[in-house]
């Protein structure tokens, strides 16, 4: 397809929708939506600074340049994707774009349309969140990254997170002795047959120095879902140094020693035989300090260091390790303890509060739906799980009602008003059905325009009598489909509901359960929509 300036200008100039035509990343045409989008004043703004990588979050330049210049050498469509890029005053603008190649001034570019949307794909969201952080980030898969924050990729020698994309082979970096251990590490995480934990290691960069690198490994679910690992990084250069040094000095150098823990990042102290505070840095301060009054010599609490030193001591142990304990300082700190000569103590903690709750919210994030913040399958599994558990623990039954609906004709709301106002009618979905329900009851997003609700000792008349009044909710959801709010989408759906666990002298599993509601709700929609089917194992339903 051809297009020239005129043309293009004449038929998105005036649109709400953003076009924007690019050749290498270089703007080449803009209209006033695409401009204003990015955080522009108008087109003449916009077009004062073509080069469109100052909008792309540096960690996906090398990505954009590779589909680029993909696109300029190919012809006709190339798909929808959701992305997100910055505009001029630093904030993010999630925007569901759409990319075609057209023949334009004597060669091929790309025309690229977007509407801003309210989420992004998982990869954007990890960026988003730790894309600045000092913590070096890295996602991973069979040795090779999927995506590095600018801390790991400066960390690992490269100049910026682009630049580190264009080699994305980690293995590299591991010596050859230690490459069989790692890459068995690595596929014993991703298959789930073991646990990521806390370990340091050497890795040789590319111009032949080495670094230390304390690492977390965490199995996740990508974008793609697939199982990657998501590896945090910190770096103990320093820390290794500094304990080197330690060793190196021996008795006799203990103003030398002193000097040399006031320079140590982590929090460091030394304990004398009668595990007395002699010497400490800042940071041990802040984390185990009491209130002092001014002029009054530091005083620290570190009984919770007692015990652990006692047994150390008892055993003979040269050292010990307290993982996430809570210091006075409120705090959750990892601890590594050393005996010195003399029978002093060298203690050493590491401050990971902030990194345990970036933890738990990408937990958070793999286990919900992000439009509607609804359990996914992941999260739904995990929580039937624990009130499963709960449940036998308090000796009781474990019993439950299940409704699966699905909305009627969701394509067609979509077709016709947009899918902005498709994905605001799921969110009212799901807010309906966690304002109608208990605190322990579990709302799920299956997938699409599909939920369930799981009802924890729900017998099957209060299965259908909370299904019937769901079903009556979503029939009084309204949507505003223009500004002035006079004109509204409404939704149905088709509920199929069951009950389940261990009542009248059998068990159905959940996923039996699951495929009964399911039929029941597909008998629904054979049967007109709007309305629910109850059914049990035994074929027995009604209307």
């Amino acid at each position: 397809m051809r297009f020239e300036p005129t043309e293009i200008a004449r038929l998105y100039g005036r649109s709400r929708v953003g076009v924007v035509v690019h050749k290498d990343l270089q703007a080449v045409y803009v209209n006033d939506a695409y401009a204003k989008m990015l955080g522009r004043r108008d087109v003449k703004d916009f077009m004062s600074e073509p080069d469109m990588r100052q909008y792309i979050p540096p960690s996906f330049h090398h990505e954009a340049a590779k589909l680029s210049e993909g696109y300029q050498g190919s012809n006709g469509f190339h798909g929808w994707k959701k992305v997100y890029n910055i505009r001029t005053d630093g904030t993010p603008v999630w925007m569901e774009i759409s990319d075609e190649t057209v023949e334009w001034d004597q060669g091929n570019a790309v025309l690229t349309t977007a509407q801003a949307i309210d989420n992004g794909t998982t990869a954007m969201q990890v960026d988003h969140m730790l894309g600045r952080s000092f913590i070096g980030v890295m996602v991973h898969r069979n040795m090779n990254a999927l995506y590095v924050n600018e801390s790991f990729a400066r960390l690992m020698g490269a100049e910026s997170a682009s630049g580190f994309m264009e080699n994305p082979d980690i293995l590299r970096f591991i010596p050859e002795d230690n490459r069989p251990r790692a890459i068995k590490h690595v596929a014993d995480i991703l298959s789930g047959e073991r646990r990521g934990d806390r370990h340091r290691v050497l890795d040789i960069l590319d111009d032949g120095s080495s670094v230390w690198r304390d690492l977390t490994d965490e199995r996740i679910l990508w974008h793609d879902g697939k199982p990657a690992i998501l590896t945090t990084a910190h770096d103990v250069r320093e820390e290794v140094e500094m304990h080197h040094e330690l060793v190196r000095a021996k008795a006799g150098l203990e103003e030398a020693v002193t000097e040399v823990i006031r320079l140590v990042p982590s929090a460091v102290a030394m304990l004398d035989i009668g595990l007395n505070v002699v010497h400490h840095n800042h940071e041990f301060a802040r984390l185990f300090g009491q209130e002092k009054a001014a002029g009054d010599d530091q005083a620290f609490d570190i009984s919770a260091l007692h015990e652990c030193c006692a047994k150390m001591k008892l055993h003979g142990h040269g050292h010990a390790t307290l993982d996430e304990m809570q210091t006075p300082s409120g705090r959750l700190a990892d601890i590594r303890m050393n005996m010195m000569e003399g029978g002093g103590v060298m203690v050493s903690a590491t401050d990971i509060t902030d990194h345990k709750r970036k933890e738990q919210m990408l937990d958070t994030l793999a286990s919900t739906d992000p439009l509607t913040r609804a359990l996914n399958r992941r999260g739904f599994e995990i929580a039937v799980s624990r009130l499963r558990e709960i449940r036998h623990l308090k000796d009781k039954s474990w019993l439950f009602g299940l409704i699966i609906l699905d909305l009627d004709y969701f394509k067609e709301i979509n077709d016709t008003y947009g899918h902005a106002v498709g994905d605001r009618i799921l969110e009212k979905v799901a807010e309906t059905l966690r304002q109608a329900l208990r605190d322990d009851d579990l709302v799920v997003r299956l997938g699409g325009e599909e939920f369930a609700v799981l009802l924890p000792s729900a017998t099957a008349a209060v299965t259908k009598r909370i299904g019937e009044r769901l079903a009556s909710m979503i029939r009084a959801i309204e949507v505003p489909v223009d500004k002035a709010g006079e004109k509204f989408a409404k939704v149905t759906a088709s509920f199929g509901a069951t009950v389940g666990g261990e009542g009248r002298q059998k068990f159905v599993e959940l996923s039996d359960a699951m495929k009964v509601a399911d039929e029941a709700m597909y008998a629904a929609k054979e049967a007109g929509r709007d309305q629910m089917i109850f059914k049990t194992r035994e074929n027995e339903s009604d209307t």
